[in-house]
């Protein structure tokens, strides 16, 4: 059996006592089942948002549910996402190019190209002032033209949302999110299970491996950044880095984001850079169908650390 890796802490952590689920009180003890908060989200038809500052805080503080991006009728990007696009077109604006000068095939057509230009170019103006230096050339061009516009981001007021998995794990096994439409009526268990299953794939193996994991006491979060479906956090993204990227294999099928022995080697080898292992989960159960009960009880999960294999570190010393 492959050794597991140890956590890597960003900070130190000994003075802080973490809580994974937002059912304890600030001490960390777990609250009464009758005293247990109601958390409030609206479901838009894609994610459910937090809108109240201490549903929020509490989400966020006491085992890191939800995250933060931008949320509109046209688009869906998480904040990752737009810190990247920002950068990138930071670094587009640093990298512009001027238009390449086209070099003469033979003394010929730069003779004729250097002809054309004299004969086209347009008189000096006698009465156009002349400039000694950039300052008085700067002092007399007009106000529109003294401000550089440097497009670093599409301004939208960022949201706080819950992921399907999130959403769901907390309305049916910790029971303390109430879901509504958005047009303020209340959704029960079973109307989310099958909202969800409509939007979103093969929803009851990601699911069940989300309830996995989170029952394991790891803080589960996309790993669309590198190249999986989940990264795991042990206890919280705030003092550690991710341990594992999951990718759910449903049924033994391969996944979509690993389609070929390339894509798994590629996977791999970026996984391996960032310091973290690639874990294969494999969820066996039903498909889901029209009228299908909640039962994960149905659902059987196995997972597989996936290594590189690296000749000259397996050697046998002579």
């Amino acid at each position: 059996m492959l050794p597991l890796k140890p956590p890597v802490p960003k900070k130190n952590i000994k003075n802080i006592k973490l809580v994974n689920f937002p059912i304890f009180d600030e001490n960390g003890d777990i609250l009464e089942p009758n005293a247990w908060p109601k958390y409030q989200g609206i479901f838009n038809g894609r994610v459910i948002i937090i809108n109240d500052l201490n549903d929020k805080s509490r989400l966020c503080n006491l085992g890191c549910f939800g995250q933060f991006g931008i949320i509109d009728k046209d688009k869906f990007i998480d904040y990752k996402t737009l810190q990247n696009q920002v950068l990138r077109q930071k670094k587009n604006w640093q990298a512009m190019e001027l238009v390449p000068f086209e070099f003469p095939n033979n003394n010929q057509n730069y003779e004729d190209k250097k002809n054309a230009r004299i004969k086209f170019q347009k008189p000096h103006d006698a009465n156009k002032p002349t400039y000694n230096n950039w300052k008085d050339l700067k002092s007399s061009r007009s106000t529109e033209y003294e401000q550089l516009l440097i497009l670093s981001g599409v301004q939208h007021e960022l949201s706080y949302f819950l992921l399907l998995e999130e959403a769901f794990f907390l309305c049916y096994t910790l029971e303390c999110l109430e879901m509504r439409k958005e047009n303020g009526s209340l959704m029960s268990v079973v109307e989310c299970w099958k909202q969800f299953n409509g939007l979103k794939k093969n929803f009851p193996y990601y699911y069940a491996a989300y309830h996995y994991y989170r029952s394991k006491g790891w803080v589960v979060k996309p790993g669309q950044q590198y190249g999986g479906d989940y990264v795991l956090y042990k206890s919280s993204p705030t003092y550690y880095h991710s341990s594992y990227v999951v990718v759910i294999s449903a049924n033994g099928q391969n996944s979509a984001l690993l389609p070929s022995w390339p894509s798994w080697y590629g996977c791999g080898r970026a996984i391996e850079a960032a310091s973290k292992d690639l874990l294969i989960c494999t969820v066996l159960g039903p498909e889901y169908e029209e009228e299908m009960l909640i039962d994960l009880s149905q659902y059987t999960i196995n997972d597989i650390i996936v290594r590189r294999w690296v000749p000259s570190q397996n050697r046998k010393k002579p």
